[in-house]
């Protein structure tokens, strides 16, 4: 799930960010373990009302003791992602600006781009806290 602005934007044929939410509880009123994965997470302007926004629409629509897991998953690239989105869709609004990213190499030299420590940091910080919050029985398994 993502911010109502970035799905709106970002996320051509899925169902509205309402829809899933209101799935999600569903299945949790089921009875059933349910996981959260917010991706990607997109530092944009007024990011801090919106993602806090879904948290407190997720938070409304899971009935009291359900068994929640989250991961939270920051928006990164590679050159070859890069390059097949601007392939696909070559209007897009997707920011991949590499001058205003960090390098990252993995373990064999695989190259993605991911947001600087800093603004890494303050995301990890609100998200971790937020989710806290507003959906304290919820165990955070990723972040990344």
């Amino acid at each position: 799930m993502n911010a109502a602005s970035v799905a709106r934007r970002l996320e051509g044929a899925t169902s509205p960010v309402a829809g899933r939410i209101a799935a999600l509880g569903t299945v949790a009123a089921a009875g059933y373990p349910v996981g959260l994965t917010i991706a990607p997470i997109m530092p944009t302007d007024g990011w801090r009302e919106e993602y806090g926004q879904l948290l407190d629409d997720v938070a409304a629509a899971l009935p009291t003791g359900t068994d929640l897991t989250v991961e939270c998953i920051t928006h990164r690239f590679t050159p070859g992602s890069k390059a097949t989105l601007t392939d696909w869709y070559p209007r897009t609004k997707l920011e991949m600006d590499e001058a205003a990213r960090t390098t990252k190499r993995g373990k064999y030299g695989a190259v993605k781009h991911v947001y600087p420590r800093d603004t890494m940091g303050e995301l990890r910080s609100w998200f971790t806290g937020a989710i806290a919050d507003r959906l304290p029985t919820a165990q955070l398994l990723y972040w990344t």
